[in-house]
C-alpha cells in the first residue's frame, strides 16, 4: 500500500482515486472548490496558486499525481496552475518529502510541429503558443525535482462529451484538404494509464521520464467526422478546403508506453466511439 495524493480532483482525478483505492492504496486529494458530494477519499480544499495555503498542507505521502486543469481559458489560468501552483507544490515538497515520486499530467501541446510529422517522446519540444511554453517549463521543473518523476503527455481526451459530434450536428465545415491529423485517447484509457504507471512505480519498476499516452491510430479530422456521422446517423460533414500551406497538425506514437506493458482498451477511435454509442443505447 502506498500513500497517494492526487492534486486535482476533477473528472479524471476522481476516477483515478477510485481505482487506486480498489488497489488498496491510501488516497487523498486536493481540490480548489468545496466538495459537495460524499467522497471515498480525504479531500483537502486549497488553491495551489496561493503559497500560504500550500505551505500549510502536510505532504506525508509516497506519490503525488499533479492533474490540475486551469480554471479558465486565459493565460492567467494556465499560469496559476502550471507556474505558481507547480512552484508552490515543489517548494513545499522539497521541505517535507524531497523523495516523493511525482506523476505530472501534461499535454501534447508541448510539441509545435504542424506538418503531419510522426512524433515520439524523443521528438523536439518547441511549442509555438504560450500555453505550450508554460506546460513545457512546468515539465522541466518536475524533471529537475528528483529522479522519480514521470511525465504523461495525453493527446485529445474523448469519451466524456459529444463536442465533435455537436459540431457535426451544427453543420460546421470540417477540414478535408489538406489532411489535418488528430490524436486521441479514451477517458477510460487515461485513467488506466495513470493507474498502470503508478502501480509500476510502487512495485519498484522504472517508469520515470516521459510517456506519450495516445491510442494506436492517428486519423484525420475528416475520417473521424465521416465515421461519427455514419454511426450516429447524422448528415455527413461539409468539406472545408484550405490553402495547401494550412496546418496539418502531427501524428503521435505510443510505442514507449506499450513496450512497458500497457494494453489499450480502445486502440482506435472506431472502438472508442462505438463503445460510447453502445453505452448510450
Amino acid at each position: 500500500m502506498a500513500k497517494i495524493l492526487i492534486i486535482g480532483y476533477g473528472d479524471i482525478g476522481s476516477a483515478l482515486a477510485k481505482v487506486l483505492l480498489e488497489d488498496g492504496h491510501q488516497v487523498s486529494a486536493i481540490k480548489r472548490t468545496e466538495q459537495i458530494k460524499a467522497s471515498p477519499v480525504e479531500i483537502i480544499q486549497l488553491d495551489v496558486s496561493q503559497a500560504t495555503e500550500v505551505d500549510a498542507c502536510k505532504f506525508d505521502i509516497d506519490q503525488i499525481v499533479y492533474i490540475l486543469s486551469p480554471s479558465g481559458r486565459g493565460i492567467s489560468g494556465y499560469q496559476a496552475v502550471f507556474e505558481q501552483g507547480v512552484d508552490h507544490v515543489l517548494s513545499a515538497c522539497k521541505k517535507q518529502c524531497p523523495h516523493v515520486a511525482f506523476t505530472f499530467v501534461s499535454s501534447t501541446r508541448v510539441y509545435g510541429q504542424q506538418q503531419g510529422e510522426w512524433l515520439d517522446e524523443m521528438s523536439p519540444t518547441e511549442p509555438t503558443d504560450q500555453r505550450g511554453q508554460i506546460l513545457l517549463a512546468a515539465e522541466n521543473k518536475f524533471l529537475a525535482f528528483n529522479n522519480k518523476t514521470t511525465l504523461v503527455r495525453f493527446s485529445g481526451i474523448y469519451g466524456r462529451s459529444n463536442y465533435f459530434l455537436n459540431q457535426l450536428k451544427a453543420g460546421e465545415a470540417i477540414q478535408k484538404e489538406p489532411l489535418y491529423y488528430t490524436n486521441r485517447i479514451h477517458r477510460e484509457d487515461c485513467i488506466a494509464v495513470l493507474r498502470f504507471i503508478m502501480n509500476k512505480k510502487i512495485n519498484g519498476e522504472a517508469m520515470t521520464g516521459v510517456y506519450l499516452a495516445t491510442d494506436d491510430e492517428p486519423a484525420t479530422r475528416w475520417q473521424v467526422a465521416c465515421y461519427l456521422a455514419d454511426i450516429y446517423g447524422v448528415d455527413g460533414p461539409k468539406p472545408l478546403v484550405l490553402d495547401e500551406t494550412a496546418k496539418a497538425n502531427k501524428r503521435l506514437q505510443n510505442k514507449r508506453l506499450t513496450e512497458a506493458g500497457y494494453e489499450f482498451k480502445y486502440k482506435s477511435y472506431q472502438q472508442g466511439y462505438r463503445a460510447t454509442i453502445d453505452e448510450q443505447a
